[in-house]
């Protein structure tokens, strides 16, 4: 049988209209189905139920099954975990056809439980440290247990101290559970299988627990922590309360725990992986400029130590005696002018470097102007030979954070544009880095001359680790490092591409008083 066919029926006689008045009020949907399996007829409940993905095909086989075996047929069908349809296909005693019944029977429990369960995410999600939100998590299920005593644990160093609590007295909160001592402890027992104890009296054991309640309360103690064991939780209630559903309850108060504290340390470590990448990426990027910086150092550092050998040549000839022609003073002049020129150089660069090397954390007000300039000293150093450099830096306002992260972003983006021309010639290579006051902001642009970002880079480009170049030639950070360094400091970062080549756009506001 195919997927239900509904064919309209001819206006009903005054019998049949009463009888479908009632049926449409009943909670049960109704339909007729005829002895070939077409839907002859159904009520709005029935067609309602008939909507749900799950539904139809167990109707279908549910009629196909009455066919065969000409006798009442019911199957029940789950809806989201929250529902149950129960479908019957009984013959009719006339032989025509089959009527059929939808039930839809509400799971008010399971609905209930996650009810509970969203609350305890949402006052867990809506918390500024992890000791609020455990302690609304455990004020969440207690309106459910208003009797029940609650201890969220948790694992410092050799002991498990309570974290959070709901109906404890403040010497019972302070009161930790040493793991290597009293065996004779449920705490300890549960946290030594990794597994959980239910003890539905407990006068009926010998064993205890860190906070007192009554002989004939039920105790229930669940490990927390999905991945790495990290404490337990410990309720006791009325043994009548601690119910079926009272435990699916604490068990999913446990797993929402484990879930949120779970991505708390994975953030954590990510953050931390992160911060390690980012450091080894400016190394990386400052590393492949050494070479041509040292290279940049050597030209002023040969023509320094040029001069200084002729002057200490003609120093020599003086004290040997008169010389025919000495040096004027303009020529020793010279000579001292250039080697100064020469030691600024240098200098400049050591301090380009030197800046560019910083804490990339620090947070302080700082010139603009200079940090942009001393990444472009570093890189016109390095690479001044593979592309034309052409800079336009005015006198910027200050910004808040830190010159060195500001400096990885252009060194970052000039490398990413240089790397960008690699298949055009080189006489034809050009990079422009400039710069512009905005109202409120500065808007730094890295320019290339390439062939532009195709679409399928564009969507993914922003991505950790995400590298069209060959393996070893990059490391995949660089664009997300810039995008997360701009946004540090209060910024963004855009972009405009075509054929004619790509300008990536640095906006970081301005400093203020």
């Amino acid at each position: 049988m195919g997927a239900p066919v509904l064919i309209r029926p001819p206006p009903p006689s005054t019998r049949e209209d009463a009888f479908r008045s009632f049926a449409e009020a009943l909670p049960v949907g109704l339909a007729w189905v005829s002895r070939d399996g077409a839907l002859v007829d159904l009520t709005a409940a029935a067609e309602e139920a008939l909507r749900l993905a799950v539904v139809a095909p167990a109707f279908e086989a549910a009629v196909r099954e009455a066919r065969e075996k000409d006798a009442c047929v019911q199957t029940s069908v789950e809806v989201g975990g929250a529902e149950r349809v129960v479908v019957s296909v009984a013959p009719d005693r006339s032989g025509d056809g089959f009527i059929a019944s939808f039930d839809r029977r509400r799971l008010e429990k399971a609905r209930a439980e996650t009810a509970v369960l969203r609350a305890v995410i949402r006052a867990m999600a809506s918390s500024s440290s992890k000791k609020e939100a455990l302690a609304r998590a455990i004020a969440v299920v207690r309106e459910q247990l208003p009797e029940a005593r609650v201890a969220c644990y948790e694992l410092k160093g050799q002991a498990l101290c309570c974290e959070a609590s709901g109906g404890l007295s403040p010497d019972e909160q302070d009161r930790a559970v040493t793991l290597e001592a009293r065996a004779d402890c449920l705490v300890n027992l549960a946290w030594a299988q990794q597994r959980q104890v239910h003890v539905p009296r407990l006068s009926r054991t010998t064993l205890t627990l860190p906070f007192s309640c009554d002989d004939d309360a039920a105790v229930l103690v669940l490990p927390m922590g999905a991945r790495t064991p990290r404490g337990l939780v410990c309720v006791s209630a009325p043994a009548d309360t601690l119910n079926e559903g009272a435990i699916r309850l604490l068990q999913g108060l446990v797993d929402a725990i484990s879930a949120v504290t779970d991505v708390a340390v994975i953030e954590a470590s990510a953050a931390r992986a992160m911060e390690v990448a980012t450091q080894r990426d400016r190394l990386a990027t400052i590393g492949q400029l050494v070479a041509g910086v040292a290279h940049e150092i050597n030209n002023p550092l040969a023509f320094l130590k040029s001069n200084l050998h002729s002057l200490k040549a003609e120093i020599a000839d003086w004290r040997e005696g008169p010389v025919p022609l000495p040096p004027s003073a303009s020529e020793i002049e010279e000579i001292v002018t250039e080697s100064i020129e020469g030691v600024s150089r240098i200098e400049t660069i050591v301090q380009a470097l030197k800046g560019t090397a910083r804490r990339r954390d620090e947070k302080i007000r700082f010139d603009c102007s200079r940090a942009v300039q001393e990444a472009i000293t570093i890189f016109k150093g390095a690479k001044k030979s593979e592309c034309e450099i052409v800079a336009a830096i005015p006198l910027l306002p200050e910004l808040i954070g830190s010159p060195s992260a500001l400096g990885q972003v252009i060194l970052n983006l000039m490398q990413n544009g240089l790397d960008a021309m690699s298949a055009v010639e080189r006489k034809r290579r050009k990079l422009e880095v400039r710069a512009v006051n905005e109202p409120g902001r500065v808007r730094l642009t890295v320019r290339d001359h390439g062939t532009g970002i195709p679409l399928e880079v564009q969507r993914r480009m922003w991505e950790a680790f995400y590298t069209t170049k060959e393996v070893g030639k990059g490391t995949g950070l660089g664009l997300s490092i810039c995008k997360e360094i701009a946004e540090e400091m209060g910024g963004w970062m855009e972009f405009e591409t075509g054929p004619d080549g790509t300008s990536f756009h640095v906006v970081l506001p301005e400093a203020h008083d």
